[in-house]
């Protein structure tokens, strides 16, 4: 009984002192753990929103690029619609977007850097600008995309700052 007697004493006692070293850790900084979680939670940022992208290859106008539209906009060009001039494309497996800002971004170009699916029906053509202070074309820019990926949906155009451009 004696051993049994000695043995409960030396368990209450760690148990005790284990417990006094967490005690000691929160009395350090003052705060109890709910405080350190509340914390850490109002410093926890939220990821930012993200879209499903379409794929699509920039076009490169080797022999010079075709004349510009007469006014800015975006053109969605496929096997059965396009400018008589594009006769030559593979449009059996692709298709053609063409994005033309106004006038009022004249001496830059833009580059399409994503095509973000936002709604059902909705396309995002996220772009960047180059300047070009000699340049007597408007911005625009080309990319190919598979065939249909675009059928149905509207587009809106906006900088990598999320600036609307204008293209009409």
């Amino acid at each position: 009984m004696k051993r049994f007697l000695i043995l409960f004493v030396v368990l209450i006692a760690a148990l005790l002192g284990a417990g006094c070293g967490s005690d000691e850790k929160n009395a350090d900084t003052g705060k109890k753990p709910e405080e350190k979680k509340s914390e850490a939670a109002a410093e926890a940022v939220a990821p930012n929103q993200t879209f499903k992208e379409i794929e699509f290859t920039n076009i490169n106008w080797i022999m010079g690029a075709p004349d510009p539209e007469p006014t800015g906009g975006i053109w969605l060009w496929n096997k059965d619609r396009h400018p008589a001039g594009l006769d030559d494309q593979d449009w059996d497996h692709e298709d053609m977007l063409y994005v033309q800002a106004s006038k009022k971004y004249q001496h830059q170009n833009i580059n399409i850097e994503k095509l973000q699916v936002i709604d059902q029906d909705v396309v995002k053509i996220v772009v960047s600008w180059e300047k070009d202070i000699g340049r007597e074309a408007p911005a625009r820019d080309w990319v190919s995309v598979e065939t249909g990926a675009l059928d149905g949906k509207k587009f809106i155009v906006e900088d990598m700052e999320g600036k609307k451009v204008e293209t009409q």
